[in-house]
């Protein structure tokens, strides 16, 4: 199922700026390993193309949210400038439990909001 996009459209190809997930793991031992999984018969290392896009589009689902989101608060109060809105965006994407996003991805969706939303603040997470 897809989300819903209001405010922001993904692209039909993702952009080479959204960040890939790679696997980590701890594997012991002298010898050079590396960390796969097997699926579908093939040991396959990182995201598959398929779990690539599903985390595009769940942060460009976020993204969408979070524009809607500052939008609305300008609109109640004029006082929100943009460095408070940034501020407020990424300490709450910090703080969230629900979300699981990697470091790459944060910066990502950072830098999207911030793009999307004419800010010039710097991002620092």
């Amino acid at each position: 199922m897809l989300p819903e996009f209001s405010e922001y459209q993904p692209q039909e190809l993702i952009p080479k700026d959204f960040p890939k997930r790679t696997e980590t793991a701890a594997l012991g031992g002298a010898v050079a390993k590396f960390s796969a999984r097997e699926i579908d018969g093939k040991y396959v290392v990182g995201n598959t193309d398929a779990e690539h896009r599903e985390r595009y589009l769940a942060c460009c689902s976020l993204v969408s949210d979070l524009i809607a989101y500052c939008k609305r608060k300008r609109q109640l109060d004029a006082s929100w400038t943009p460095s408070a809105l940034h501020n407020r965006v990424t300490e709450g994407l910090k703080n969230s439990p629900q979300l699981s996003l990697t470091k790459g991805e944060f910066d990502w969706v950072v830098s999207e909001l911030s793009l999307r939303m004419n800010w010039s603040v710097s991002s620092q997470s």
